[in-house]
């Protein structure tokens, strides 16, 4: 496995991925299928020092959910 960092815009600093709590799986609106996290698209922003998840899109069927 690899070691990802990403650059939180609102504090300036590095983040290792991992400690960011992020959800294991999610139901699609669409297959209706659990989604795991690699399988979605979704741009994610950080309010108050958590991260906040508008719409989202699955790999598998292409659906954005949200």
């Amino acid at each position: 496995m690899g070691y990802v960092e990403y650059f939180d815009e609102t504090t300036g600093e590095w983040t290792n991925i991992e400690d960011v709590p992020l959800f294991d799986t999610i139901a699609c609106q669409m297959c209706n299928e659990p989604t795991a996290a690699h399988d979605i698209v979704a741009e994610i922003a950080f309010k108050d020092g958590h991260p906040v998840v508008g719409a989202w899109q699955c790999r598998k069927c292409k659906a954005v959910n949200g």
